[in-house]
């Protein structure tokens, strides 16, 4: 299992259009603007920046660069601030793309993607607009039901006119149990707060620890969706790999059967393929015929 444990597990390097710029979807650009955490968690997909091993193009983007890619790419809905932490980042910088980006006619939607605001919410909830011309969402990075504290609940009511998804990786040894799961979306649901993706553990170096199957994953997911009710159960099981994001919906026998939920090319989405439920991990294979779907310019970054 440990060869499949590396440095970028989901390609990253392969979709940076300029230093510090990632556009893996057509509709949506990722924007590093911090290289910091408040906490670094041990199960980052992204501990390559922590530890001295960063990618070249894993720099803090260039505001004015990354405004003129914006307006040049009418294709792109919605833009992410992410790093390291976005509220890390630099007060000026954001300020400079939090205004830039709300004169893009062509962007609908701003998110802001955070764990700083969990550990220490009084702290950073000034970086976060009160105010602001396009769909405001906080993305929040939040593992076990007891993160969700009273203080968090608090100024998580002051950013009313923001939407706030939650994001969770599913992790052995740490949240993968049913019971605390259900607790977890129930918690986050009477906050106001809406789960978003359980996210398979991303095989980066020092992440095997935390890994599972997709059938123990699966299990763990289903068993705290019966523990539910119907409006609490808005999240998906879901990984993020080279070629998508794809989501478990289901195993059969032996196999994990996935549906494309997000490709690098459109052409993927609601495409399903199955992989051994026995696994951490898949890709889409280099001989399968999506690959010809993808355009050409994102070829390269597929290959790798």
């Amino acid at each position: 299992m440990s060869e499949i444990f590396e440095l970028d597990p989901s390609n990253e390097r392969g979709y940076f259009a300029i230093p510090g710029l990632q556009h893996k979807y057509r509709e949506t650009v990722l924007l590093f603007v911090a290289q910091d955490c408040l906490q670094v968690c041990a199960w980052c997909f992204r501990k390559r920046l922590f530890n001295g091993q960063a990618l070249e193009d894993d720099q803090i983007v260039d505001p004015v660069q990354a405004l003129d890619y914006l307006r040049s790419h009418e294709e792109v809905q919605s833009v992410l601030l992410s790093g390291g932490d976005a509220l890390m980042a630099d007060p000026g910088l954001l300020r400079e793309l939090y205004d830039g980006i709300a004169k893009l006619d062509h962007i609908h939607s701003l998110r802001i993607g955070t764990r700083a605001l969990v550990h220490d919410p009084h702290a950073f909830s000034h970086l976060i607009p009160r105010q602001y011309a396009k769909k405001l969402y906080v993305v929040l990075h939040i593992v076990r039901p007891e993160e969700v504290t009273p203080q968090l609940v608090e100024v998580l009511e002051s950013l009313h006119h923001c939407s706030v998804p939650v994001q969770t990786p599913l992790l052995a040894g740490i949240n993968a149990e049913p019971d605390l799961l259900a607790e977890l979306w129930y918690k986050l649901t009477v906050a106001g707060m809406q789960p978003y993706y359980i996210f398979q553990c991303r095989p980066a170096r020092g992440n095997e620890r935390f890994a599972l199957t997709f059938r123990e994953g699966h299990d763990v997911f289903s068993g705290a969706q019966s523990q539910s009710t119907g409006v609490i159960k808005t999240a998906r099981y879901v990984m993020s790999n080279r070629s998508g994001k794809w989501e478990v919906i289901g195993i059969d026998h032996n196999e994990a059967v996935l549906r494309c939920h997000q490709g690098i090319s459109p052409e993927m989405i609601g495409t399903i393929r199955r992989a051994s439920a026995h696994a951490v991990w898949w890709d889409l294979p280099k001989d399968d015929p999506l690959i010809d779907a993808i355009p050409i310019w994102r070829q390269a970054a597929s290959d790798e």
